[in-house]
């Protein structure tokens, strides 16, 4: 099952809720991409909250996701920027792209959006093949720590765009602490003076990972110096390399 697709109002709702990327996680990834000294790839990069500020910094990146609405939302905040990068649509584990790179990184704990374990291995098979040797992946990931503590209740938010217009949210989600997989169901409402104009339903899915099962995967996917560890935020950072030279 791969992830799901984010669609028009929750890509707009997204990028109200978080128009910057946090100072302190961007400083991180600034810091990765300037030590990589080559190529850089995002690999679920979404609307380009991280992408677009090292793409300013000047960092030679490129950027992959699946969802069309949210390409669509970084390509123009990158045509109003004056900035240029390559964009593709692809799932992680359908990665396919034309050149190879010296870091790809999964930030936020996107990467917990492949559940499946079909999804997930190809997926870290891919960006390896991706990699140039030596290379570096990078991804964050979330634990059980972070699971949502309500399960089967409805919740809601609100956005209010420039425009005037509000995009409301009812979210039900449910955790299962024997997969360590929450299955969650949004539905978003953009209404303009007054009135609802139209309704999008999204669905998605995302795994909360233990240190020594990422470790694990990375491992059987081909990385070497394989290193998983709990940050200040309680996200597990991984970091792996594709061997110099052929294994």
């Amino acid at each position: 099952m791969p992830f799901a697709e984010y669609k028009r109002l929750l890509t707009q709702a997204y990028d109200l809720d978080k128009p910057e990327a946090p100072a302190p996680e961007l400083a991180r990834w600034m810091q990765f991409a300037r030590e990589a000294h080559g190529p850089v790839l995002e690999v679920m990069c979404g609307s380009g909250r991280f992408l677009i500020p090292l793409a300013q910094a000047g960092v030679d990146i490129d950027g992959v996701d699946a969802s069309a609405d949210m390409l669509t939302a970084c390509s123009q905040k990158c045509s109003e920027l004056g900035v240029t990068v390559a964009l593709t649509r692809q799932f992680v584990q359908d990665l396919e792209l034309p050149r190879r790179y010296a870091l790809a990184f999964i930030a936020a704990g996107w990467f917990g959006l492949l559940i499946d374990e079909d999804d997930y291995r190809v997926g870290l098979g891919r960006v390896y093949q991706h990699l140039e040797p030596g290379g570096e992946l990078i991804l964050e990931a979330e634990t059980p720590a972070l699971a949502p503590a309500r399960s089967g209740r409805w919740f809601g938010r609100w956005w209010d765009r420039p425009d005037g217009a509000r995009i409301v949210s009812r979210e039900l989600g449910r955790y299962d602490p024997a997969t360590r997989i929450e299955e969650a169901l949004g539905i978003y409402e953009l209404y303009a003076d007054g009135r609802l104009v139209e309704t999008e339903m999204n669905n998605w899915v995302r795994r909360f990972w233990t240190d020594t099962e990422l470790a694990d995967e990375l491992h059987r996917a081909g990385f070497v110096a394989v290193d998983v560890v709990t940050d200040a935020d309680g996200m597990l950072l991984a970091r792996a390399r594709r061997p110099a030279t052929p294994r």
